[in-house]
């Protein structure tokens, strides 16, 4: 099986916000208190800044868990390797909890 790829450009995509490596990394975190409203719009305030996208378990356009949980990835794909989406991931999933932490008090 070949794959459409770009030396420049990285894997070519259906989706252009796959474009790149074609990687997309997530992780479902709960956090009741940045969504005690029932929305994620908390949630996407304090991810934006950290380079974090926000979405329910489902995936786009789906809504958030009952719970509190979410899906969380890196909003870059584009121009950056496997390993550095792996450790934005990390980097801003560890800030994100410690804003929940924030939030909880």
């Amino acid at each position: 099986c070949k794959f459409a790829k770009d030396e420049q450009y990285g894997y070519i995509t259906s989706c252009p916000t796959n474009l790149g490596t074609g990687m997309r990394a997530s992780v479902h975190v709960k956090i009741p208190n940045l969504t005690s409203d029932g929305t994620d719009t908390k949630a996407k305030e304090v991810a934006g800044p950290l380079g974090l996208s926000v979405r329910g378990t489902g995936g786009e356009h789906t809504p958030i868990g009952a719970d509190g949980t979410v899906d969380i990835s890196p909003s870059a794909r584009f121009c950056i390797s496997e390993a550095q989406i792996i450790t934005a991931l990390y980097t801003g999933i560890s800030l994100l909890v410690a804003e929940e932490t924030k939030a909880k008090k």
